[in-house]
């Protein structure tokens, strides 16, 4: 078998459908260079592969079908020739990977190694990370430009001066009773229970913390209560910080007047704003809240005082503060020793002499300068948190050109896949031992590692990755439309799936709740926004019954909003997103001569998007993608833009919310046929098909896992290991824990 015969084999079997005039799938076999150390031109080798081993290639419908010795023959040709290929592309590497920090990794590190909660998110202080299919961590787009450069720079000031103050200042205690809460406002002001307050109504808010420095915490206490009318919402206590989306606290106020309750939470922040969610019917110039009885007519909010206390430092902060700095600055030697022990956890690698001195050198340069002992060691920790060293995670050496990562750098893998952070002196000392890589040693270390409640980095991170949910209200729903969408909803949506991933995590529950479920994480908002009850505030896990047409990740409201566009639902980015997100399947882009949908048209009226989606996947050009995708988008047809169930689908052109306006009505169609024949009605039945494809999904799974792990694209190169991965996990129902431990364990997992 040669490459001779493989061309013969393509011109009888496959150039009708992928040559010259037809290139079905966007794959043409009669140009393809034999050139397997290309990555791209693999990668459609790979493809090939999978189509003829798995026999949908050449189709069944051909007349002239080869043998099963002839595609056997070919199959193990382009096997041999694809590991030929890949063991040219890892000579042809270069001896140093480098990976750079993403900017939440960058937040953790300098929390865990100087004790100061930076926040990494303000508007200017550093450039958005790049995203590859959702993940901010892949190292071939996280570029450095010269603005990171400088921006790094100023972070790592920042953070050095606040962790190494010349001067340790104790906290200012600053309280703002009802009268100054209220501003002069009179008729924000009540007597009630026997003492003034400050009465707060729906939508008001006001600036309680400026002029914070960024990295330095602040304690807020406030003591607060409620005023309900009867039948009514309880109000919801926000508050935000320097214009930021998300609330950095949010509580539903239950207790009476009679019984106020204190609430406090520490931030690290420069501005917080207070809100009471919600919009006020009131006349805001002139308010009347009380009936004549005295009754509130709306939910109002009684605030006694609020409290801040700033900067404010935890215990375990401190204590990492204290370990920065020698106690004796005099004795060099300590200094060297403290500096050492310093640079090595930051750079997160067995650090020279011959580079502390450099250090050593610029502590003594300040210090003739007439620079105290304090601000010459702060130069110098700035320096090392400036440095390349600490700004990119580094795999390989420039002297030595090895395939597997060495035991500094697994525990780097490992401790940033986990955490998001830094190895700690544990993870650390194995390294310095060269025991980590003993499996003994890493199943150990990864139990560990998962115990930890740092661990709860990985599971908000990976989720939100994964499942891309940074794009969940991307396109707001249209406030017209959807009046009840706030920002409370959003974040209760993307906490659902957060929680979701990080119950399956804590339980250990196998992956195939992820499709299917009879339970899911959900507080009060999100049950009225479903249509069900639930007590409380805060998350819980919830019991679900069939009619609630909920369960895995699927039918969960941030999922069926990111896949929306804010005014309908998109069936279409719902295939797209279920065929590469759980999947693993690569959608091609739309032909370029595609006429969009017309959803404005004069009959539009009188068809649902459904309809139109179907007459439009008949056109030859579009039939092949949209085979593969609509039936996915279709089987959640039940659910609108912000993923409420509906019986019944709307004229394709609505312009108003449900039942503002009478408007023709059609039965929800949720029906489909996957490509193998296999047909659904709803939700409910496409998930158990799901279910029936759970090795594939498994795979898919281990493929994102190995791809946040790894920092970089899975490419056809790594697929046997990660078959291997999810093969090892099947006997124990693919387990999530046993997932992670399989892939930590796997070849894969210390491959460069």
């Amino acid at each position: 078998m040669d490459a001779k015969f493989v061309r013969t084999y393509f011109a009888t079997h496959c150039v009708r459908c992928h040559g010259e005039k037809k290139q079905s799938g966007h794959l043409r076999l009669d140009t393809l260079a034999f050139n397997f150390a290309d990555q791209t031109i693999g990668e459609q080798w790979g493809e090939v592969l999978t189509q003829v081993n798995g026999g949908d290639m050449p189709p069944k419908k051909e007349q002239s079908r080869p043998s099963a010795v002839e595609n056997a023959g070919v199959v193990e040709w382009i096997a041999t020739e694809l590991k030929k290929g890949e063991t040219a592309r890892m000579a042809a590497r270069g001896p140093v990977s480098h990976f750079r920090l993403s900017r939440n990794e960058y937040g953790n590190i300098v929390h865990d190694l100087l004790g100061v909660r930076f926040d990494v998110d303000q508007p200017g202080l550093f450039n958005e990370d790049t995203r590859w299919r959702g993940f901010e961590n892949i190292g071939s787009v996280l570029t450095l430009s010269p603005s990171h450069i400088e921006k790094y720079f100023n972070a790592a000031e920042a953070v050095v001066s606040i962790a190494v103050p010349e001067k340790v200042a104790p906290p200012a205690i600053t309280r703002q009773n009802a009268t100054k809460l209220a501003g002069g406002a009179k008729n924000r002001l009540v007597e009630r229970s026997g003492q003034v307050r400050h009465l707060a109504f729906m939508g008001s808010a006001r600036r309680i913390y400026s002029n914070g420095v960024n990295g330095n915490e602040v304690k807020v206490r406030v003591q607060v209560s409620a005023l309900v009318p009867a039948g009514g919402a309880a109000p919801r206590l926000t508050f935000y910080a320097d214009n930021q989306p998300q609330p950095i606290f949010d509580r539903e106020i239950l207790s009476p007047e009679d019984k106020p309750i204190v609430l406090e939470f520490d931030a690290a922040v420069v501005e917080i704003t207070m809100r009471v969610h919600g919009t006020s019917r009131l006349d805001q110039k002139n308010p009347q809240p009380f009936d004549d009885e005295g009754k509130p007519k709306e939910p109002l909010l009684l605030i006694d005082w609020i409290e801040t206390e700033a900067p404010y430092v935890t215990e375990e902060g401190k204590k990492k503060r204290e370990s920065l700095v020698p106690v004796d600055p005099e004795n060099a030697a300590e200094v060297r020793k403290t500096l050492h022990h310093f640079t090595e956890r930051a750079w997160r690698r067995p650090v020279t002499d011959a580079e502390i001195a450099d250090y050593v050198k610029l502590i003594e340069s300040e210090k003739k300068a007439g620079e105290s002992f304090r601000s010459a060691y702060r130069a110098a920790l700035t320096a090392i948190l400036a440095s390349r060293n600490f700004i990119f995670i580094q795999e390989g050496a420039a002297k030595e050109r090895r395939e597997r990562i060495n035991d500094w750098e697994l525990a780097s893998r490992l401790s940033f896949f986990l955490w998001g952070s830094m190895p700690d002196d544990e993870l650390s000392t194995a390294a310095r031992a060269g025991e980590l890589r003993k499996p003994e040693v890493l199943r150990k270390q990864f139990a560990r590692l998962l115990a930890d409640p740092k661990s709860g980095r990985f599971t908000k991170a990976f989720p939100r990755q994964w499942l891309q949910l940074q794009n969940v209200g991307m396109f707001p729903p249209d406030k017209k439309l959807y009046p009840e969408y706030d920002r409370h909803l959003e974040a209760s949506m993307i906490q659902e799936t957060t929680d979701f991933f990080a119950e399956v995590f804590r339980e250990n529950l196998p992956i195939r709740e992820f499709l299917t479920s009879d339970w899911t994480m959900m507080n009060r908002r999100l049950a009225t926004h479903y249509g069900m009850s639930a007590e409380g505030q805060d998350f819980v896990r919830v019991k679900l019954r069939p009619e609630d047409h909920r369960g895995g990740l699927l039918t969960q409201a941030a999922i069926l909003t990111l896949t929306s566009d804010g005014t309908r639902h998109r069936p279409i980015n719902r295939g797209v997103w279920i065929a590469e997100v759980m999947l693993g399947a690569t959608i091609p882009p739309p032909p370029p001569n595609v006429e969009p949908l017309n959803l404005t048209r004069p009959d539009a009226g009188k068809s649902t998007l459904r309809m139109q989606l179907d007459a439009h996947a008949t056109t030859a050009s579009c039939l092949a993608c949209h085979s593969k995708i609509d039936p996915l988008g279709f089987a959640f047809e039940a659910y609108d833009a912000i993923g409420r169930w509906r019986a019944v689908d709307r004229p394709s052109n609505f312009r108003e919310p449900v039942g503002k306006v009478k408007e023709p009505q059609f039965p929800v169609n949720a029906s489909g046929v996957l490509t193998d024949g296999r047909k659904f009605d709803g939700a409910e039945e496409f998930k158990r098909l799901m279910v029936e494809d759970l090795d594939r999904f498994a795979e898919t799974l281990v493929k994102n896992l190995a791809t946040f792990a790894l920092r970089r694209t899975m490419t056809f190169d790594d697929e046997a290991e990660i078959k291997k991965i999810a093969a090892a996990s099947r006997s124990d129902q693919y387990r999530l824990r046993t997932v992670l431990a399989n892939l930590v364990t796997s070849d894969l997992f210390q491959k460069r």
